[in-house]
């Protein structure tokens, strides 16, 4: 976590990063990809290269879940803070998917 950042927000959000990680690694989803998410939240299963209709349901709660999170955050502590937390969060995830080599 980085010390210039909202920590009780940095850590809700990095713990949604990182059960949103392992639910897309378990059902076989890219993320990052366009659109995968908006299909996700129109509860379309067919992104995922693995059947595994729990995982992907726990996926879809969670994706709406962060979404309320940053409407919260956004309210409780301003967008660009929000932003800072989000950005840091999406980078060490790239980060931590580039040296895995998982395509999440």
């Amino acid at each position: 976590m980085a010390d210039d950042l909202n920590p009780q927000w940095e850590r809700h959000f990095e713990g949604i990063a990182d059960e949103l990680l392992h639910l897309a690694i378990t059902c076989d989803v890219r993320l990052r990809e366009p659109g995968v998410i908006e299909r996700i939240l129109k509860n379309d299963a067919s992104v995922c290269g693995k059947t595994n209709d729990r995982s992907f349901r726990n996926m879809r709660n969670l994706l709406v879940a962060y979404f309320d999170s940053i409407g919260k955050a956004v309210e409780r502590i301003g967008p660009k803070e929000t932003k800072k937390i989000i950005d840091a969060i999406s980078g060490r995830m790239k980060e931590l998917r580039d040296s895995g080599g998982k395509s999440v």
